[in-house]
């Protein structure tokens, strides 16, 4: 099988030094070549110059009045005017604002005409990018944030033009990331605009990882720590960050889980525990030291690449634990054969660049295959013949993509394809739009049958009323209603008055209702149980044929799908009977509509069980 891109991890024991990143450089390295790459856990997410330039646009989104940030966001890679043209622009009108687009330029609105003696036309899309500043600064709070974002990127072709960049992929996913990042500040309960861009500076001063551009099985060199390759296998492992030290020369904790005690060096100082046991905590740390080293070498399925010094071995670093399987001994250092599938290296030396140019020495490790003891083999290579110090490519990645001189019939095959593939996804987004079902609730459904936009059914409905000596006493609003429901609802039909009140206690916390109402609704619902329309609810679920708080579906004759929640059904002499508890009060404002929704109620507990069925309001 051929090596590709994906077979291919780059393994570091660290990712940052001192604040610097240090993936940076084989990053960069990596795209100089153009090889995809999958960065796990990298940590310059903010320092990208895509991300810096999404969020000066963002700023001068939310503060206009930011002539730093516009003056950013203008000559950054979303809009890219020229350094002559911006120059020119605040000589001639000396300021730039998303609402002071001077009129010869179209004004704030676009529609205005000034005739002026010097010409303007290589200006307008200084004005017109300010002019979408300003529409996305009207629009800001009254959108999600990923929207705006997403109106910047399509406004601006954002996405054709950071994937023609040298690795466009990779600066594309980036700024994707942060519409996504916008939606989880949204989902976490991110109320603002400016909220969200105070979240974003925030987080460019900690360390944040690159957004995944390629998913686990595809193409692309994967760099990541040795913890993260923990379990994980490749063709080929290059171990990176020759420099990492192994361990610490001095303990900075002891932990003894016994005695519960955790002794760290403060400030300089340390406390005796510690110092007791430091020797024990640095050969702890050596240890896991050359466990991750094992750890390491040991990912490479076929080939094992680790950097070393031809001269002598670099005692102290990460990579140290590995150093005997790789020098050769010194009788054999200056011998070497040719390695198979390698060239033939020109120079004995391993060694780039030295002081003062100084030659190699007779510990020098000699460039060649060095055969070991072991039955196996390490072939050190010539620096020299390696392309090191490559540059990225300046400009587009792309270029026969823009070319100008395209024969005409290579021009209208493309544009062909193009439109047939334009109206493809018109008509899939068309044909998305449309939804396959229509759900209405039994509300909505009342009110388009009150309206005459749709057909009701005519069950048989009656109201009956549970009458009480302590109506005049009793609360009254929504609010009560709800609370008598949804002790109704979970009561059992033979409930003690106890337990009625334990349970209007409990109701009242869910639904946060005034204790007070507790009373008074656990005797209107214990004066419900004790109706004759309840005591045969309760021999029907004796019998297994009640249903409570039952949810039903009932299908329209135009395919509409009408859900609910009905109160109480139960079966009695061969047909179903359903209740819907409401209060005086209700009744009273919506009584009809009430009667609608019942009647929903009744066909669909009829189409589903065959059984006839029907309604009984119950005036509470």
């Amino acid at each position: 099988m051929p090596l590709e891109a994906r077979h291919i991890a780059i393994l570091f024991r660290r990712f940052t030094s001192f604040g610097e990143d240090v993936t940076r450089r084989y990053v960069d390295a990596i795209e100089a070549r153009g090889i995809p790459h999958l960065l796990v856990g990298g940590k310059a997410f903010h320092g990208r110059e895509e991300v810096e330039a999404v969020r000066a646009v963002l700023a001068a989104i939310e503060w206009p009045d930011d002539e730093l940030s516009t003056f950013a966001a203008l000559k950054g890679p979303l809009f890219a005017i020229d350094d002559e043209q911006l120059f020119e622009y605040k000589s001639r009108f000396h300021i730039f604002h998303p609402f002071r687009v001077p009129p010869e330029l179209g004004g704030n609105s676009g529609r205005e005409l000034v005739l002026t003696a010097e010409p303007t036309s290589h200006l307008v899309p200084i004005a017109d990018a300010l002019r979408l500043l300003q529409q996305l600064h009207r629009g800001r709070n009254y959108r999600p944030v990923a929207d705006t974002i997403g109106r910047l990127l399509d406004a601006t072709r954002a996405h054709v033009g950071f994937i023609l960049r040298p690795a466009g992929e990779q600066a594309l996913a980036n700024v994707l990331h942060i519409a996504e990042l916008a939606r989880q500040y949204e989902a976490a309960g991110g109320i603002s605009f400016r909220g969200f861009i105070d979240e974003l500076q925030q987080a460019a001063a900690s360390e944040t990882a690159e957004a995944p551009i390629l998913e686990e099985g595809s193409d692309g060199v994967r760099l990541m720590t040795v913890h993260k390759a923990k379990g994980l296998e490749f063709p080929v492992v290059i171990l990176a960050d020759l420099t990492c030290r192994m361990s610490h020369g001095d303990a900075s904790r002891h932990l003894d889980p016994g005695k519960g005690l955790c002794a760290i060096r403060l400030s300089g100082w340390a406390p005796h525990e510690l110092r007791d046991h430091e020797n024990d905590e640095v050969a702890r740390d050596e240890a896991e030291g050359i466990r991750l080293a094992y750890v390491a070498a040991t990912r490479a399925r076929d080939l094992l690449v680790v950097p070393a010094l031809g001269d002598a071995p670099w005692d102290g670093g990460w990579l140290s634990p590995l150093h005997d399987a790789l020098y050769p001994p010194l009788e054999r250092r200056r011998t070497s054969s040719r390695g198979p599938g390698c060239p033939a290296f020109r120079s004995t030396d391993t060694v780039l660049a030295r002081p003062d140019d100084e030659p190699a020495a007779p510990a020098t490790v000699c460039p060649g295959r060095h055969d070991f003891d072991g039955g196996y083999s390490v072939v050190w290579w010539d620096p020299a013949a390696l392309t090191l110090g490559l540059k990225p490519a300046m400009g587009v990645r792309r270029d026969d993509l823009i070319v100008k001189d395209v024969p005409r019939d290579v021009v209208a095959d493309g544009r062909t394809k193009y439109d047939a593939w334009k109206l493809a996804r018109i008509n899939a987004r068309e044909q998305g739009a449309v939804p396959t079902v229509r759900v209405k609730t039994v509300r909505e459904h009342a009110e388009d049958v009150a309206a005459g936009q749709a057909r009701g059914a005519e069950p048989q409905i009656s109201v009956i009323a549970v009458r009480t000596d302590r109506e005049a006493e009793r609360p009254a609003g929504p609010a009560f209603g709800a609370l008598v429901h949804a002790i109704l609802a979970r009561a059992p039909f033979d409930a003690s008055p106890a337990a009625l009140e334990d349970i209007a206690a409990a109701e009242c916390r869910l639904l946060g209702v005034d204790e007070s109402d507790a009373a008074p609704a656990a005797r209107i619902a214990a004066d419900a149980l004790a109706h004759d329309l309840l005591a045969r609810a309760r021999r029907a679920e004796a019998r297994g044929a009640c249903r409570r708080e039952t949810p039903v579906t009932l299908t329209l004759e135009d395919g509409t799908l009408v859900e609910g929640v009905v109160d109480l059904a139960f079966e009695d002499a061969g047909q179903w009977v359903v209740v819907d508890y409401k209060t005086d009060r209700e009744i009273a404002t919506g009584g009809e509509q009430y009667r609608r929704q019942l009647a929903a109620y009744v066909s669909s507990f009829a189409g589903a069980t065959g059984l006839p069925a029907s309604g009984i309001l119950v005036r509470i």
